[in-house]
Parts: C-alpha cells; sequence; structure tokens
C-alpha cells in the first residue's frame, strides 16, 4: 500500500509523538458555515507542538522546534447582524471552546480572542463590531467560570481577512482563539 507524503509523516508523527502532526497548520483552515467544533477539536488545534531534540548529545543545551505562528483556531460563533449580541446556536460552539480551555492542557495557558468582520461597510465600523464581538465571547467565556485574566479581546475588522480575494465571502467573519502560552511566574 503506497501512501503520500502528508500521509506518511501524520502516521509517523502519531507513532512518534502519539499524535498526529498538524500539516499546512501555517493557515488555519477557515470555519465551515454553521460547523461546530468539539472540544478535543479545539484542544488538538490548541496545543503547543512537543519539544524535540536532534537525538545527538547536548550537554544539557537542547533545542526546541517551534511552530513558525501561533497555535490558533478559527470559530464559526453567529452574532445578530451587525450586532455583538451572540444568537442562541453561539451557546452549542462557545461551550465547545468552554471545554477545551478547561482541559489538563490547556487550563494554565493564556488566550487571544480575535473577532473579524468582511470587507462589507466600512473600516472603523468593522474595527468597532469585531471588537465589541470579541469582547461578548470573552464575556460569555468568563460567565461560565474562564477566569477573565487568561482572555484578552481585541477586533481586527477587515483588516486580517481569511480570504483576502474574496473580502465579502462570509468565512471571513470569525472568532479566531490564539493561545499566548503560559503568563511568565
Amino acid at each position: 500500500m503506497m501512501l503520500n507524503r502528508k500521509t506518511y509523516l501524520a502516521v509517523a508523527a502519531t507513532l512518534v509523538f502519539g499524535r498526529p502532526l498538524l500539516v499546512d497548520a501555517a493557515d488555519p483552515a477557515p470555519p465551515q458555515p454553521n460547523a461546530v467544533l468539539s472540544g478535543q477539536q479545539i484542544e488538538q488545534a490548541l496545543q503547543h507542538p512537543v519539544a524535540t531534540t536532534r537525538g545527538f548529545a547536548t550537554r544539557g543545551l537542547s533545542r526546541r522546534d517551534t511552530a513558525e505562528h501561533e497555535q490558533s483556531v478559527n470559530l464559526n460563533v453567529p452574532f445578530d447582524l451587525n450586532s455583538s449580541t451572540l444568537r442562541p446556536q453561539a451557546a452549542e460552539q462557545l461551550t465547545q471552546l468552554e471545554i477545551a480551555l478547561t482541559s489538563a492542557t490547556l487550563s494554565k495557558d493564556r488566550f487571544l480572542v480575535a473577532g473579524h468582520t468582511d470587507a462589507k461597510g466600512s473600516a472603523p465600523y468593522n474595527k468597532q463590531l469585531s471588537q465589541r464581538r470579541a469582547e461578548a465571547v470573552k464575556s460569555y467565556l468568563v460567565a461560565k467560570g474562564i477566569d477573565a485574566h487568561r482572555l484578552d479581546a481585541v477586533g481586527y475588522g477587515s483588516e486580517r481577512l481569511l480570504a483576502p480575494d474574496h473580502p465579502d465571502d462570509p468565512s471571513n467573519r470569525r472568532v479566531e482563539i490564539r493561545d499566548l502560552g503560559e503568563p511568565p511566574p
């Protein structure tokens, strides 16, 4: 049986590290319309890669292979039109996010909650709207018991489009969760 390169790498990483390697992790996949990611899927997307060494004598030194980009995941969190009011359907996705953020592997980390919009509307309006939406997600999580000091909220508006070739595409409207790592002691 012949395996393509991506499949081979995923199988090898599972055998070596106990979990699949995220291939092409530099560009987080856009949220699918109405798709809800599970807490486990969110947790896996936010986990930092395992530190490795090259297999030679290090004399107390080790080289840590780091990801080129921070670990992040894009979520489809529905809001009312031109509003920061969460739709009732948002609770399902945000409950899964809460599960991930309270998991053993992520419970000590800090996170950035980033709101994004498409390019419809003015840039200042989109920036304010995305900030209010990020704050709404943060408030929801804090109300569920997540420590507010673990969450920073920012609104990017349409500055960081997921589909820059299609600025009005709905995939650009999203909430991104980015793992900032453990706070300094």
